[in-house]
């Protein structure tokens, strides 16, 4: 740097410049350079800034569909519910074991089918609790705050993700100790994605294994808990980092409902 600026000074200027001054001048090209990297740093926008913005964006999609499928319309080619007392009221045996038959079927083709098509609310009772211990701390309850956040997620993710996909590798069935006639069912899954952000994650693609845990209620056969008891490898730690705008969409799908984020 000295040197580059003495021969410039000799072959333009032919001014004699100071050790001194020559330093002065080097600090400041140097710093200029400094800012200049900077300012282009932060204008290229992180892989957090555009997960956080992917979620916005997911919330907003999420709320104009809920509004629309709200329309009168809508509603009126809508079979209408079964009271949530006759959901869980008393049922009989057979009752209680077709049920638990159609949840052990659907449930494995909307886990499946969740990137395209989201989930169906007839296999899970009207206050579903969700818990994500181990990473985020998460838990809600509430079957409009679990439809929704998934409907969030399945959003978000097909933005993230190029054609991403969830396999079942097991299902199983395991009666509860606490409870002889309650019945947990344990799904093993593989996630697989292509990241569309290549520039700012490399895009190379995604591959992680987990377990979810759902409690069947034992007496209308419905899932009353779904559980993730495992992610591997660890989910990044920004992904949970949105909890601002999620608690702000869980609000609006229900006011008395909350978003519970621990950790």
């Amino acid at each position: 740097m000295l040197c580059r600026l003495l021969a410039r000074n000799i072959l333009v200027r032919r001014v004699p410049l100071s050790v001194s001054r020559l330093l002065h001048v080097s600090r400041v090209i140097t710093e200029t350079d400094n800012k200049k990297k900077n300012e282009e740093k932060e204008d290229k926008p992180t892989t957090q800034d555009t997960w956080d913005r992917t979620i916005k964006e997911a919330i907003e999609q999420a709320r104009r569909e809920l509004e629309e499928e709200a329309s009168p319309r809508k509603q009126q080619q809508q079979p209408q519910r079964e009271s949530e007392e006759e959901e869980l009221g008393p049922q009989p045996v057979d009752d209680y074991v077709t049920t638990l038959g159609r949840v052990m079927v659907e449930l494995p083709q909307q886990l499946e089918g969740f990137f395209s098509h989201g989930l169906d609310d007839s296999i899970y009772t009207e206050q579903i609790k969700f818990t994500e211990p181990r990473h985020s701390g998460m838990q809600f309850t509430g079957r409009s705050q679990y439809l929704g956040m998934a409907r969030v997620l399945r959003i978000a993710m097909n933005m993230w993700f190029s054609n991403p996909t969830l396999t079942i590798i097991l299902l199983r069935q395991q009666q509860q100790q606490q409870a002889p006639d309650g019945i947990d069912v344990y799904v093993r899954w593989v996630f697989e994605g292509m990241a569309r952000h290549s520039e700012i994650i490399g895009g190379q693609e995604s591959r992680y294994e987990g377990e979810f845990r759902y409690k069947i209620h034992p007496k209308s056969g419905l899932i009353c808990v779904h559980e993730v008891t495992a992610i591997h490898p660890a989910p990044p730690t920004g992904i949970f980092a949105t909890a601002g705008p999620l608690a702000r969409w869980m609000g609006w799908l229900a006011p008395r409902g909350s978003l519970s984020l621990s950790k």
